[in-house]
C-alpha cells in the first residue's frame, strides 16, 4: 500500500521551510522564545508519541556490558565476565561484547529554529559517553574461560530533528505547539573512521512496502497513523527485511548488527547480526551490502507501540584488535506495531 510509504519526502513541509528559509522576513525573525523552547523540549522528552522515539534512541544501543554476539534478554541479564589469569592469551579470542553507557554523563543539546511564526524545527545532538567492552578467552571442555576484559572509551554523538507547528497562543505554552514529524536518527563515534553508512533499504512483507533511504536526517516522518507519509505501522508477526550498504577503506569487513523492538522503559535489550550478501570493489574502496529480516512483536497488553530500528555498524578492530580504537556508525528509523 502506498499510504505506507513513510520514507518519502513531505513535499508540504518540504515547501513550506524552504520559501521561509528564503524569505527576508525569515531572515528577520526573532528566534524563538525561551518558553516556546522548553515547551517543546519538554514534549521531545515527555510526550508518549515523540518521546518513545526519541528515548529509546540510548536503550537501543546500549548493552549494559559484555553480551553474546547476538542476545536477545531482559534489561540486566547481562553479566560481567569472570576473568581467568590461567588462559594463555594467544589463544584467546572475543568472546562477548558491548557498550556500557554513562547514564549520568550524556548531555543533550536543542537547537530550535524558527520558519515564519508558525513553524520550528528542533535540532537535537546527544553526547553519549562511554565504554565499551570486549571479553576476550576461549572455549573448554568446562565451558567459556575468559582472561581479558578490555574496556574501550567511547563518545558517541547523535543526531535527530523534529519538525513543530503552532496552533495556539494560550498562557498554558505547551499548549500552543504540536509535534509534526521527526527525522531518522545518525549517530557515529567521535574520532576517524574508515568507513560510513550509504544507505538503507526497508522492505516489508505484508503491505508491499519498500524503500531506500541515503539521508537520514533529511528523511522526514509524519506523526499520525496510516496515511502516506507516516511514520510505518506493521502489525504484529509481520516479517521486515533490512539491507544496509557500507563504503569502506578497510580490508576487514564491518561487523553489522540490528536493534529493533526496544522501547524507551530499557526493559528489553536485543541485537542480532546482519549478514554479508556481497562486497565489490578493491583495497581501500570496498562496498558491502548487508542484510537481516527480523518479525515485530508487541506485548500482549499492547495495542500499539513505538520503536526504533537501528542499525547498528562497527568496524572490525572494534571487537577483533585490542589496540584498535572504537569506530562506530548507526542510523536509526521510527517505526510502529500495532494489532490489526
Amino acid at each position: 500500500m502506498k499510504q505506507y510509504q513513510i520514507f518519502a519526502v513531505l513535499a508540504a513541509f518540504g515547501a513550506m521551510l524552504i520559501l521561509a528559509g528564503c524569505s527576508k522576513d525569515n531572515v528577520n525573525a526573532p528566534g524563538p522564545a525561551q518558553g516556546d523552547v522548553e515547551a517543546m523540549k519538554f514534549m521531545i522528552e515527555n510526550s508518549d508519541s515523540v518521546a518513545a522515539f526519541s528515548m529509546s534512541e540510548e536503550f537501543s544501543i546500549d548493552d549494559e556490558g559484555t553480551q553474546n554476539s547476538s542476545y536477545d534478554v531482559l534489561a540486566g541479564a547481562a553479566v560481567e565476565p569472570q576473568i581467568v589469569s590461567s588462559v594463555a592469551s594467544d589463544s584467546s579470542r572475543p568472546m562477548k561484547w558491548g557498550r556500557r553507557i554513562f547514564w549520568d554523563q550524556i548531555v543533550r543539546d536543542y537547537h530550535v529554529e524558527m520558519s515564519g511564526d508558525t513553524l520550528a524545527t528542533v535540532s537535537v545532538t546527544k553526547t553519549i559517553p562511554g565504554q565499551f567492552w570486549v571479553a576476550w578467552g576461549m572455549r573448554t571442555s568446562a565451558g567459556v574461560v575468559f582472561d581479558t576484559l578490555v574496556k574501550k572509551p567511547f563518545s558517541e554523538e547523535t543526531k535527530r530533528n523534529f519538525l513543530f507547528k503552532r496552533i495556539g497562543r494560550n498562557a498554558e505554552l505547551r499548549r500552543n505547539w504540536i509535534p509534526v514529524a521527526l527525522t531518522m536518527v545518525q549517530g557515529q563515534s567521535q574520532g576517524e573512521s574508515a568507513f560510513s553508512i550509504a544507505s538503507l533499504s526497508v522492505a516489508e512483507s505484508r503491505f508491499g512496502f519498500d524503500t531506500t533511504v541515503t539521508d537520514p536526517l533529511n528523511t522526514w516522518f509524519r506523526f499520525g497513523f496510516r496515511h502516506h507519509g507516516c511514520i510505518p505501522t506493521f502489525p504484529v508477526r509481520d516479517t521486515v527485511t533490512v539491507q544496509v550498504t557500507i563504503t569502506s577503506a578497510d580490508d576487514s569487513a564491518e561487523v553489522v548488527y540490528l536493534r529493533h523492538g526496544i522501547g524507551w522503559d530499557g526493559r528489553i535489550r536485543r541485537r542480532a547480526a546482519f549478514e554479508l550478501v556481497s562486497t565489490t570493489g578493491g583495497p581501500g574502496n570496498y562496498t558491502r551490502v548487508y542484510e537481516r529480516k527480523f518479525v515485530t512483536e508487541l506485548g500482549s497488553w499492547f495495542y500499539v507501540a513505538r520503536f526504533n530500528a537501528v542499525v547498528d555498524a562497527f568496524s572490525h578492530g572494534s571487537i577483533y584488535d585490542k589496540a584498535a580504537p572504537f569506530d562506530n556508525e548507526f542510523w536509526g528509523a521510527p517505526y510502529m506495531v500495532a494489532r490489526y
